[in-house]
């Protein structure tokens, strides 16, 4: 299977000049791709279909659905609270309207949701989960947790902008990014000050923050299938290695770890991210 090695500005690109929007109920919904086999890609919090968009233009053979989660992006808020139950539910319901899949990814936050369809009686043969979150961040205590509990915490009050501070936004895309190549930098932060902050409302980001805090993919371990690809960065804070390792250890993952990149594989990576998808798609 073919795999792009341009750089991960040109993917974006390439994917988006390809891109075609046809929503499935009131997902709003990218498909991209003729033929090959079919791979569904959910994106992590806050963001949107965006996100993945490099992965999906490094494998011009495949073909990619891309939703908007509920509350994210141009897909309307779901009607009940935004936790992972309800997050599972609407993606098993997803996957009906929309067909079958040879794969589905799931990104950080997308990770969890995907598991907690799985729970809920999600069949697809193949998952890959990409910097998969498999540590509680409200169990950590670490001092980045704290500010991230109170920023969500005063960002929830009505009429508040806090959540869609640029600068707020710009220290945490420079957080996260470890790349020393400055045009793929200002490529990330200028991803993370376009997409970052389109959100139905302050509560549907509240609500998706406690979930993505409080939940750990380790919880549905028992239900992922059989075949299951782990990828993730050596210099991931958000979901660090050792996490990885156990999920590894108690699902049986086959872990693939990139070297010198941390939570944003999908942008500073997403070749390599690809090349571990096309392996496991057509082993």
């Amino acid at each position: 299977m073919q795999v792009l090695k341009s750089s991960p500005q040109s993917l974006f690109r390439l994917a988006e000049l390809r891109l075609k929007r046809r929503d499935v109920g009131s997902a709003a919904t990218w498909h991209l791709g003729d033929g090959g086999p079919r791979v569904l890609l959910i994106h992590g919090f806050r963001g949107d279909h965006h996100g993945l968009l490099g992965v999906a233009g490094a494998l011009p053979q495949v073909r990619f659905t891309i939703p908007d989660l509920p509350g994210f992006g141009k897909t309307p808020a779901l009607d009940s609270e935004h936790n992972l139950e309800n997050y599972g539910s609407w993606l098993v319901e997803f996957v009906k309207a929309s067909g079958d899949y040879d794969l589905i990814l799931g990104h950080s936050f997308g990770s969890l949701v995907v598991a907690s369809g799985f729970s809920q009686g999600l069949a697809i043969e193949k998952v890959a989960l990409q910097n998969p979150i498999t540590t509680r961040a409200s169990e950590a205590g670490s001092r980045a947790n704290k500010l991230a509990d109170r920023y969500y915490e005063l960002g929830s009050r009505d009429g508040s902008n806090l959540l869609t501070s640029q600068l707020v936004v710009r220290g945490m895309s420079v957080a996260l990014a470890k790349t020393k190549n400055l045009s793929v930098r200002r490529f990330i932060h200028k991803q993370h000050s376009s997409y970052f902050s389109v959100f139905q409302s302050n509560r549907v980001v509240s609500e998706g923050y406690q979930a993505a805090s409080r939940g750990n993919v380790l919880d549905f371990a028992d239900h992922l299938p059989g075949k299951l690809l782990a990828i993730a960065g050596d210099r991931d804070v958000v979901a660090p290695l050792d996490g990885q390792l156990e999920l590894a250890r108690v699902a049986g993952a086959d872990l693939r770890v990139l070297k010198g990149v941390g939570h944003l594989t999908h942008y500073e990576r997403p070749s390599e991210v690809a090349t571990h998808l096309s392996e496991y798609l057509v082993p």
